[in-house]
């Protein structure tokens, strides 16, 4: 029984939901574009919505920029054996969504993703509210969600909130102790859309299935395996029958930008980007050194830690060590160690989502495991933990959770994330790298730059000024392991000190006004990638200098804090 003033707040909630989609025009608020891989869900999402297809034609770009004028940018496609372009592209939460859209336009997108968010609250409420107080159990299912990122996804057209919901609803379908037995099978179908939105998903959905092999139900696991094929199945026949390929990343696929097929005459399949994983294993380089990295960032990385983006998820993994835990509780954490680790291995250069992410996007699908983890025994009594981490990692996450959807690299800039380490395993897809000038700067052709921070001026040649008394932090990758850094350091006309960093290596150099000085800095360890090495530098002026200001006969706005010029010897 639901006491009165919880339905009363989940009535509130959901008129909330309502109000809040109808009232934000998320077209609007994303100036016309698209997040990470939005364009390539929404574009199926329409084409599904009014045409009941995977097709591609033109009618699809015309609706596609009517809502988002920018257009689809980097959207996926691929040429069917018919010759015919079809979307590549999991097309599962498109038609969950598509009926939403079609109701109520861009606003139908927000109310489907709020509602999956209610409705992931209110079952949470249902399952812990019956062996556990009310108000505890609701309060524990808010710090959940609202102390993480998983609420901000709300804003995003990606399948991530819908396969946190679908997982989600799976287990809660696992476990809540329904009067009527068969509903228990559902969890099957939820998992199957689970699993044809992110294949590795399997993990978690084969754990729940060695738990009804432990607990000898065998009539159920054959019922449960049953209605899991029947469902997948019928998802990978409509893709078949649709685009000619079982799988629906199958065949010959490209990405385009700002230039779409069918939108004028010149414009072909063949003029997009060719997608290509056949040198993965190629391009793949995994050692013990890299794991044991990766393990360490997946927890507390600067952009990608659950220790600061979902931290609900550390404290109810301490909570499950140390309270009482069943034999059930050993499958579902058996299942976090294998979908994490399915991350860690497979994509060890991107376990996260990508440069778009907002903390880390493919953890969403992971995330509910930890909800159930010990559920039965666990103590709600602590909850004001993640509530103090909530407010000290995601206060202007939750403040302006849209902008920083849209610059998701913006928190890593920020006290107390700062100081957190920066994931030099990830480097290439950061969410620093959304600045351009910020990514893959060659200099001269002898090595590569990724800034990490906004403390930088542009490229003059092999040499860049610091911006005033910011200190620039940065990746440099080297092509082989450097022997000897020297940092040509050139100061402006004041007194200054320079501190600069290189791994383990640091130093503080007194600079005279205008004066040029070199530091040699050996014996620094790297991270080696293949054959090439990964540095992280930082380099702080401790004066700035503003030559419009300072100078009076400059145009130069210009803060100034110490002009860098790296030369490395191996």
């Amino acid at each position: 029984m639901i006491p009165r003033p919880v339905k009363i707040f989940f009535a509130l909630l959901a008129l909330f939901v309502i109000v809040f989609s109808f009232g934000s025009d998320l077209a609007v608020k994303q100036r016309g574009g698209f997040f990470s891989d939005e364009s390539s869900y929404f574009a199926i999402m329409q084409s599904l919505a009014f045409d009941g297809d995977l097709k591609y034609d033109r009618g699809d770009i015309r609706r596609i920029e009517r809502d988002f004028v920018v257009g689809p940018i980097g959207f996926f496609l691929k040429k069917g054996r018919d010759g015919q372009i079809y979307y590549a592209k999991s097309y599962v939460y498109p038609l969950f969504a598509a009926p939403f859209y079609r109701l109520f336009g861009v606003h139908g997108i927000l109310l489907c993703n709020g509602l999956m968010l209610w409705l992931v609250m209110l079952m949470g409420f249902l399952l812990l509210s019956r062996l556990h107080p009310p108000r505890w159990s609701l309060g524990h299912v808010l710090l959940y969600v609202l102390g993480s990122v998983a609420f901000c996804y709300i804003w995003w057209i990606t399948a991530d909130l819908f396969n946190f919901f679908v997982v989600f609803t799976a287990l809660f379908f696992f476990f809540y102790p329904f009067r009527q037995p068969r509903w228990h099978l559902l969890f099957a179908l939820f998992f199957a859309c689970a699993v044809f939105s992110k294949p590795n998903n399997v993990i978690a959905a084969g754990f729940l299935y060695l738990i009804l092999l432990w607990r000898r139900q065998w009539q159920r696991f054959a019922a449960a395996a049953l209605l899991f094929l029947i469902v997948a199945g019928g998802l990978v026949a409509f893709n078949y029958f649709q685009t000619g390929e079982v799988n629906y990343q199958g065949g010959e696929r490209r990405t385009f930008y700002f230039h779409y097929p069918y939108e004028r005459p010149t414009d072909t399949f063949e003029s997009g980007h060719k997608m290509s994983s056949d040198d993965y294993w190629q391009r793949l380089h995994l050692s013990p050194h890299i794991a044991a990295l990766n393990l360490f960032y997946y927890f507390f990385g600067r952009y990608t830690g659950m220790f600061i983006y979902f931290f609900p998820a550390v404290f109810l993994l301490i909570l499950f060590f140390f309270g009482k835990k069943s034999a059930e509780d050993w499958f579902l954490f058996a299942a976090v160690v294998a979908s994490i680790a399915f991350y860690l291995v497979i994509t060890p250069e991107n376990y996260f989502g990508g440069a778009g992410s907002l903390g880390n996007r493919y953890f969403l699908s992971v995330y509910p495991l930890f909800f159930f983890l010990g559920w039965r025994a666990r103590s709600l009594r602590f909850s004001l933990v993640p509530v103090i981490a909530a407010i000290v990692f995601l206060s202007p996450v939750v403040m302006d959770s849209f902008s920083l959807s849209a610059s998701p690299r913006l928190p890593g800039l920020g006290l107390p994330i700062r100081w957190f380490p920066a994931e030099k395993t990830q480097y290439a897809t950061l969410p620093s790298n959304i600045n351009p000038r910020a990514f893959d700067r060659s200099v001269g052709g002898k090595y590569t730059l990724y800034y990490l921070t906004d403390a930088y001026h542009a490229l003059e040649g092999e040499s860049f000024w610091t911006v005033g008394d910011q200190e620039l932090e940065m990746f440099l990758l080297a092509p082989a392991p450097v022997r000897e850094f020297t940092l040509v350091l050139k100061n402006h006309p004041r007194p200054n000190r320079v501190h600069v960093q290189i791994e383990n290596q640091r130093r503080r150099i007194v600079v005279s006004p205008n004066d040029t000085v070199r530091v040699h800095i050996r014996n620094v360890p790297c991270l080696r990638i293949g054959e090439r090495a990964l540095y992280l530098v930082s380099i702080r002026s401790e004066r700035e200098f503003t030559p419009f200001f300072d100078a009076g006969d400059s145009n130069d706005r210009r803060r100034l804090g110490v002009q860098v010029r790296l030369e490395l010897a191996y």
